[in-house]
């Protein structure tokens, strides 16, 4: 009798392992927080490559900037939107001159124009200066040749006005992000 008792108290041997469905939907959960994990990444990364273009033009349009405050800082006087003068050094072409300045010492002036590209290899409009060229301390060569220069592509708009009554000009840039991006502006003083 105790043969027989042994058997009946025996338990059922369990299945270890799972079943063919308890693994598909194991990976079918799987599959869907990959895709999820992958989607913010994939919009991480585009938010990042958005910020890295707004910083790299706002890097180009304060140097710009400084530059055009640093040939202000020289001038003993300029004129804002004026009329294109014949006996300027460099050629405007079809562009719309901006400001002229006058430097202290009395060269020709300093233009810096905005207009279309002179070649294919800049984007969109394009923001000129026609002065003389630099010296290895970046400084304007005072007896160096007049040099028609791009200074920035892609420029959407670039104004320059005088608040009343100061002897200062507030400088704006504006450039759109490649895309649907919203414009990037910088404005300084000089």
């Amino acid at each position: 009798m105790r043969p027989m008792a042994a058997r009946m108290m025996r338990p059922e041997p369990s299945s270890a392992g799972f079943t063919l469905v308890e693994l598909l939907l194991a990976s079918a959960l799987g599959v869907v927080v990959c895709g999820v994990a992958l989607q913010l990444l994939i919009g991480d990364a585009a938010r990042s490559g958005a910020l890295a273009e707004t910083l790299r033009l706002r890097r180009l349009q304060g140097r710009t900037l400084a530059l055009l405050q640093g040939d202000l800082a020289q001038a003993g006087s300029w004129q804002v939107a004026p009329v294109v003068d014949p006996a300027w050094p460099c050629s405007i072409g079809t562009r719309q001159p901006l400001i002229a300045i006058t430097p202290q010492n009395g060269s020709d002036p300093v233009v810096y124009s905005l207009g279309p590209a002179p070649s294919a290899i800049w984007r969109g409009e394009v923001l000129m200066r026609c002065g003389p060229a630099f010296d290895l301390q970046g400084q304007p060569s005072s007896h160096g040749v007049y040099q028609n220069r791009v200074v920035l592509d892609a420029v959407e708009a670039f104004r320059i006005t005088q608040p009343e009554g100061l002897p200062v000009l507030k400088l704006e840039l504006e450039q759109h992000l490649p895309g649907d991006g919203p414009p990037v502006r910088s404005s300084a003083f000089g």
